[in-house]
């Protein structure tokens, strides 16, 4: 019994510290999101200099889960929970990754000057993404497969909407060859985001892994 309880305590200070990873995730993305529409470059500056951090609270995390599972052996639902924990930690530190990455181009960007004009559509697949990622994270949080399930079926939205400015994009840059450039930084960015609703899919399916003991794809039901 004494062995369980210190299994549970040290879960417990794992899923502090993931929820406390996570937080920095989803505002990493939100002040991509602002310094994208305002072309803010200090702000996207942040970004990228705060993304060490994420960083190092990945690998402490993933050391720590892979240790407590060298120690505590754990077996059925116990190791579903550090499997699952394991992996989603990866996809919080590649979506954070990429709210560097979208800052990187803000920088980009802001050298075109007045000429840069940000799709709607952009817009709409960056607040989706952003949504999934709180849904996510949330789903971790109270292990609500509801939640975690709704964000699942959001993905193909985002990925819709993605097809929809890449097709817009690429009659831009037939029809205004001299912004090729432009043109193409904006589509890096579409793609960033509809990469981003990827990892918070995943990040909801591990978390469907824990409750239901698989992953969504091992049974299309």
């Amino acid at each position: 019994m004494a062995v369980r309880g210190e299994f549970e305590k040290e879960l417990l200070a794992l899923h502090e510290r993931i929820i406390r990873m996570g937080t920095l995730t989803q505002n990493a993305i939100e002040e991509a999101v602002t310094a994208l529409v305002e072309m803010d470059t200090e702000r996207a500056k942040k970004v990228i200099e705060n993304d060490d951090v994420i960083d190092e609270m990945e690998r402490e995390i993933d050391q720590a889960c892979v240790e407590l599972i060298a120690r505590q052996q754990p077996v059925a639902r116990d190791l579903r929970d550090a499997i699952s924990t394991l992996k989603l930690i990866t996809d919080l530190e590649r979506i954070a990754d990429h709210a560097s990455d979208i800052s990187e181009k803000v920088l980009l960007l802001a050298g075109f000057g007045s000429s840069v004009v940000i799709p709607a559509d952009l817009i709409r697949m960056s607040d989706m993404s952003q949504m999934m990622i709180r849904s996510a994270l949330e789903s971790y949080v109270t292990k609500n497969e509801e939640t975690a399930a709704n964000v699942v079926h959001m993905d193909d939205k985002v990925d819709a909407l993605y097809d929809k400015v890449k097709l817009y994009l690429v009659k831009r840059m037939q029809q205004d060859p001299e912004n090729v450039e432009l043109l193409t930084e904006i589509l890096l960015v579409c793609k960033y985001f509809e990469r981003i609703s990827d990892h918070a899919q995943n990040v909801a399916e591990w978390v469907l892994f824990y409750i239901r003991g698989r992953r969504p794809d091992a049974n299309a039901g």
